[in-house]
């Protein structure tokens, strides 16, 4: 009768925890058979699934998910009160000026105060113009040199032309020049 070899494979140390002691390589001339194989297994397999639950309940306690919560429909088609651009739009000058009074241009630190702008306009404006809870906000800033340059900032979209609008700041000093415009977007 031929004996059967087999060589198990030591699981990789990452996934499992710290101070977990992982299997070692069964070695090529012992024999696989009998309940010794079976008990190496299902330590193998225990161990495994051990670090694999752990590591899954980690992530979910690092995620922090909420539950879901469905809404009935509401079948309105029209908001309750239309996007107010002439407030929005001196909202965004005022956070244009206070966060840009003596920035000199440095496109690294000017990519980051982009996206920092950004979602400070939309913040601001969720936060002090009520009842626009079904629009999307959707914020864009401009920041680049200046150097006497002219430039102009446009854009198109395709949307309904009686509900959705946008406000468009924009601002200057010696060093930089800033535009920001924020698309509200009605969601029926």
């Amino acid at each position: 009768m031929q004996q059967r070899r087999s060589v198990t494979k030591a699981p990789n140390p990452a996934l499992l925890e710290h101070g977990r002691k992982s299997m070692v390589h069964i070695a090529d001339s012992e024999i696989s058979h009998g309940s010794r194989r079976i008990s190496q297994t299902r330590r193998f397999s225990q161990t495994m699934s051990d670090a694999g639950s752990s590591s899954i309940m980690s992530f979910r306690k690092s995620v922090n998910m909420k539950p879901r919560i469905e809404l009935e429909n509401t079948y309105r088609l029209e908001p309750k009160r239309l996007f107010p651009s002439g407030s929005v739009n001196k909202i965004i000058q005022s956070i244009l000026d206070s966060y840009l009074v003596d920035i000199s241009y440095d496109h690294e630190y000017c990519k980051t105060l982009c996206n920092k702008l950004s979602d400070i306009i939309k913040d601001d404006v969720r936060r002090e113009v009520k009842d626009i809870d079904r629009y999307k906000l959707v914020c864009c800033v401009t920041i680049g040199q200046n150097k006497g340059q002219d430039l102009r900032v446009a854009s198109r979209c395709v949307w309904n032309t009686e509900l959705d609008t946008f406000a468009a700041a924009s601002t200057s000093n010696a060093k930089l020049f800033a535009v920001a415009t924020l698309y509200a977007v009605y969601f029926e």
